[in-house]
Parts: C-alpha cells; structure tokens; sequence
C-alpha cells in the first residue's frame, strides 16, 4: 500500500508542482532551490526585520578603525544562523573591500582549520608543513591583504562544537595587527547558546591567552529574535517575489505556521514548503483556486506526522 502510494506520488508531484508554479506565474526552478531541508537556502530570502539590530551591530564591528576583534552570533538550531552568515557573505562580496572566510566543518582540527583559511585566502605553504610554518604563511598573506585595503572576516559557524586549541589560533589570527595598529582579520562565530558558555570557560581558564576576547565577548554578542507571524507573512512576500509575482500565502495561513514553528525560521521554511506541495497537488488533481490557507497548513503536517508514523512501523 504504501509503496503504490509512493509511485502515484513519484509520478504526479513534478507534473503538480510545475503546473502550480505556471499558474502562480512562478519561476519553478527558482521554487525548488528557495528551501532546502536546512530551511532558507538561498542569502536572497534573507528576512532581515526579526533581526534588523544585527546589521547594524555587525556593520559597526567590521568598521577598520574598530578594535574589537570577535563577533558571537548565536540561538537555539533552526533560527537562522546560517541565513543570516550567507547573507552578510554575499553582502561584503558585493562590496568589494571585502573578503569572507566560511568554516563550516567544526570537526576540523586546530591545524586543518589553519590551514583551510590559508587556502582560502591563497596563503603559499605544503600540505606537509607543519603548524609554525602554516602560520608564518597565514602572517605574511594576511599582511599582504590587509595592505591591499581588503578586510578580512573569518566565519566559524557551528563554533559551539569547536575546542579550546581551536579558540585559541582563532584568537591569535584576530590580534594580528598591521605596523599602524589596524587588525588584520575580524572573527564571527555563529552557534547554540553553549556556545557562549564555552567561551566563558576559556576566558576563565585561560586569562592571558583569552585577553583578546576579554570583555569584548560580552559586548559583540547577538541572540537571534524568533519570528511573528508579520514576519512570516513578509517572508512570504519575499519569497513570492523571489519566484515570480503572485502570493498565494494568507494571512490565516501565516497564524497557523506561527502557532506551530514557534517563530523557528528552518521550521517556517519547511512547513512553507509541505503546505505548498499539499496545495500544487489539490491544483493538479480538482484545478482550484490559488491561495494557501491555514488547512492546506494543517493538512501537509497531518500527512508528514502520518508518513513519518508509517516509516517507524515499517
């Protein structure tokens, strides 16, 4: 039954959702890279009115003339972080005096993590070296950039899973500095509240080495705001705009998704995604109307939660 299901599935939820998107007049491959499993996927979603505090905070914190050297973006998993990094990313690309690091792997060790940045700032060392001389190379490559006028960022996300050593060369790369006093890089982490208190533990643990986070720490921290359903419906506006023109999102809908996500933007995003199948495949099998409403909201869970039941007994 439940492999017959499948097949019916397999074969009429292509066909439903590029006949929903010409009827929304919606770019259907846009649609299909807008929400991933991870939730928002592409940085031109980014919704920036839950958190527009953030942009300025970390505006005045990539600013050259500021010393302060480490930046901490963090909140519980789903709430956007990751939006949030590819959007600032793309953000200071465009600029041009800009250049972003991404660390994404937190299970790198201190000395592959070293080594990833020199790559990717086109630091010249072996693959055989050894930490002394990856580090003299990142040095003399970061002075190299920071004299060209390019600043620097160096993004650890998921930093909560990072180690002590790990924090330790990541504040030592942040207090470099050029023979006038300007730092040669800035440090974002981004991650779970825990976080924080490992920052806290290595402060304490280790005075001398953490002088560079000191106070700073506390002060260069953001938590991220969870969403209204305002916000929601904004998003989306925004995604509408994105893939076409026309929203087919109410506001009933957006209240629904609301009381359900609790304002967790990867849980938005995907239940965007289910209630917009759930309506592409009544559209394709009774040719109705455009909207998404709070039912076909409550129908794409009922039918999630169901599959989810049947996988587990299977």
């Amino acid at each position: 039954m439940a492999e017959k299901r499948f097949i019916t599935m397999m074969n009429k939820y292509p066909k439903a959702i590029q006949l929903y998107c010409e009827r929304l007049r919606w770019d259907s491959n846009k649609f299909k890279i807008s929400i991933s499993d991870e939730g928002i996927s592409h940085p031109d979603l980014y919704l920036e009115d839950p958190n527009i505090g953030i942009i300025g905070k970390i505006t005045q914190f990539l600013e050259p003339t500021n010393q302060n050297s480490v930046f901490i973006i963090f909140d519980d998993v789903g709430m956007g972080k990751s939006s949030i990094r590819d959007f600032v990313s793309k953000s200071l690309d465009e600029l041009g005096d800009y250049y972003t690091v991404l660390i994404t792997d937190p299970r790198l060790t201190s000395l592959q993590i070293l080594k990833e940045i020199a790559k990717q700032i086109g630091a010249e060392f072996s693959v055989w070296d050894d930490r002394g001389r990856v580090k003299e190379a990142l040095r003399n490559k970061l002075e190299d950039i920071a004299t060209k006028g390019i600043n620097l960022v160096i993004w650890v996300d998921e930093a909560e899973k990072i180690d002590r050593e790990i924090i330790s060369e990541l504040r030592a790369l942040s207090d470099m500095k050029t023979q006038d006093g300007r730092k040669m890089c800035k440090l974002i982490l981004s991650g779970t509240p825990t976080l924080i208190k490992k920052m806290e533990r290595f402060i304490k643990a280790d005075p001398e080495d953490a002088a560079a986070f000191d106070d700073r720490a506390s002060l260069n921290t953001f938590r991220l705001n969870r969403w209204t359903s305002i916000d929601i419906y904004n998003y989306w506006k925004l995604l509408s705009n994105f893939c076409g023109k026309t929203n087919p999102f109410t506001a009933d809908a957006a209240e629904t998704v609301f009381e359900i996500s609790e304002g967790k933007p990867r849980t938005i995003a995907q239940i965007t995604r289910l209630a917009f199948d759930v309506k592409a495949l009544e559209n394709y099998e009774f040719d109705s109307d455009l909207e998404i409403t709070s039912r076909h909201v409550l129908t794409a869970l009922k039918d999630y939660l169901g599959e989810q039941k049947d996988a587990k007994e299977t």
